[in-house]
């Protein structure tokens, strides 16, 4: 078997686009400008399998796990989307696993060595060569190092780096090819789509980045809330080697095996709920993927979040705007909701805020008419980004991000109690969650900005009016009016008074016409010549307004 490295472009051209047709793409195939990858005795092969249009999501996942753990992993992002991309879609990507086999131990230990550049025993006392975890990008073992202290060392698999550029490389491409020759490439924002992931999945792939999420979250998050983070050991940490203190404890869906737990299920995940809406809504910083392998309790029964290669950022501004949201959403009140959903994104051209309105209303009742345990507030974050997206407002992905954890957070609370919901503990945050924004943190950032813009136009105004007024005494001063499209506006009235004058015009001559050829009729009436001075001064007019149109060139 040919191995990887050696595989040129072309080579994986012509898998994706055999996978593609074994899947039923052979229209996208030739969309795309794929078909010459493609013999006449395979097209004829693959044409055989159905299109079926009901099931296109579920074989499009199927296309991205065959095509590899890169594709796997963009899939598993790109389900974070569900602000862009249909909700069949998001659903089917959402399942995708990487079932990815551990890489030899004798590997591990070369990919160290060379990290460290000294041997391994100078560092470590202890390595286990058995792995925790195997993932697309790298695999977790446990170890201790030779003053004592416990770690989990995590190492990237070799070779990703360079496999994963090349696919990116060539997924751009096509990401090109289908924004040149489709339509819905621009619906859907395929090319920004593309960027955007390939650019989350490099900064996954350097796990220097991961560290300094991982040491925020350990400053501002550990001991607080009942949250323990790990601490990088930084000493030892590389872009392919991530060096993490160990934590004992076990999942948060099984922490009832724990022999010293003593907290409720309810009270668990209140626990679990409260440390979430602290990192979101107060700090803005926050764990996007707490799904239960990464969310572990001691033996304190305090929650430990593992595991920050994925996080969501949130400004002061996007928190309060995700307050209002959150808080219109669990009062259901949809005028607020609109509002909220405004301030969240980019409008692009006119809303029509009725349909919108009513829109959302028809959402809050197929939600509030559900018991509470029903009430899915991710899902319901996730139906509202698709009614923006409907009304061509841009919300930003780390909305979407939002949403998404919400979800994971929901399942993650169900699972520990399935008679508690995300939205019952979440209104007893609530008065927190206002409280928060009254505070000086949440508002002196505004304030500040707007003391400043005020103390720049201090600053420039007496030089701007010392300006104005030299320009006033030298007599320089030049008013320009100009109004859009004035000159049409004008150039309708102008005909429209030409044409009422002339019809004015006619009708006089015709009366004065009349009253010169019968004159003799009238003499009885007037002894005054009414009737030629009339059709005099007729004529006049008749021929000022023709002289005058003459002269303006008008017709």
């Amino acid at each position: 078997m040919i191995s990887w490295r050696w595989r040129s472009p072309w080579w994986r051209y012509r898998e994706i686009a055999q996978v593609l047709g074994r899947h039923g793409f052979i229209m996208v195939i030739d969309k795309i400008g794929l078909s010459r990858h493609l013999s006449l005795k395979q097209r004829w092969l693959h044409s055989r399998v159905p299109d079926d249009d009901a099931e296109w999501a579920e074989r499009l996942g199927l296309v991205l796990a065959a095509l590899g753990p890169t594709y796997v992993k963009l899939g598993q992002l790109a389900s974070t989307r569900t602000d862009l991309l249909p909700d069949k879609l998001v659903a089917a990507l959402e399942r995708l696993q990487s079932d990815v086999p551990s890489f030899a131990f004798e590997l591990v230990v070369k990919i160290l060595e060379s990290a460290w550049e000294r041997p391994i025993t100078d560092v470590l006392g202890y390595i286990n060569p058995v792995p925790l975890a195997a993932a697309s990008l790298g695999q977790v073992h446990q170890g201790q190092l030779i003053n004592g202290q416990t770690v989990v060392i995590k190492v990237r698999r070799p070779g990703v780096v360079a496999k994963t550029e090349s696919d990116l490389k060539i997924l751009k491409g096509l990401g090109d090819l289908v924004q040149r020759r489709t339509d819905w490439a621009e619906q859907y924002q395929i090319p920004t789509l593309i960027a955007e992931l390939s650019r989350t999945l490099q900064e996954e792939l350097n796990f220097i980045q991961e560290g300094k999420y991982t040491d925020r979250a350990w400053k501002a998050y550990d001991g607080r809330r009942d949250m323990r983070i790990p601490r990088v050991i930084w000493e030892w940490t590389r872009p392919d080697v991530l060096v993490l203190e160990e934590f004992k404890g076990i999942k948060i869906t099984e922490s009832w095996n724990l022999p010293t737990h003593s907290v409720s299920r309810k009270d668990m995940a209140k626990r679990f709920v409260g440390a979430v809406y602290y990192q979101i809504f107060i700090d803005g910083f926050f764990h996007a993927d707490p799904h239960p392998g990464n969310v572990h309790v001691d033996l304190e029964g305090r929650v430990m979040f593992l595991d920050w290669g994925l996080v969501g950022m949130l400004s002061p501004d996007m928190r309060r705007h995700s307050v209002a949201l959150i808080l219109g959403l669990s009062q259901g009140r949809p005028t607020r909701i609109v509002e909220a959903l405004l301030s969240l994104g980019a409008v692009e051209g006119n809303v029509e805020r009725g349909p919108l309105t009513h829109d959302v209303e028809q959402l809050r009742r197929r939600y509030y008419e559900r018991e509470l345990d029903d009430f899915n507030l991710g899902q319901a974050m996730g139906d509202l980004l698709t009614l923006a997206r409907n009304y061509r407002i841009r919300i930003p992905s780390e909305y979407a991000l939002l949403a998404k954890t919400a979800m994971t957070v929901d399942g993650v609370v169900r699972h520990i109690d399935a008679h508690t919901s995300l939205v019952e503990l979440g209104k007893t945050f609530g008065p927190e969650l206002l409280l928060s924004q009254l505070e000086p943190g949440a508002w002196m950032p505004g304030v500040m900005d707007t003391i400043q813009d005020w103390s720049r136009a201090a600053s420039t105004l007496p030089g701007e009016m010392i300006q104005a007024l030299s320009t006033l005494s030298r007599g320089e001063v030049r008013i320009v009016l100009e109004h859009k499209n004035l000159d049409r506006v004008l150039n309708h009235w102008e005909r429209l008074v030409n044409r009422v004058a002339l019809s004015f015009l006619l009708a006089a001559l015709i009366v004065g016409s009349g009253l010169v050829v019968h004159r003799d009729h009238l003499d009885h009436m007037a002894r005054f010549p009414f009737g030629e001075y009339a059709f005099i001064a007729a004529s006049l007019m008749g021929l000022w307004v023709i002289v005058g149109a003459m002269r303006r060139g008008k017709p």
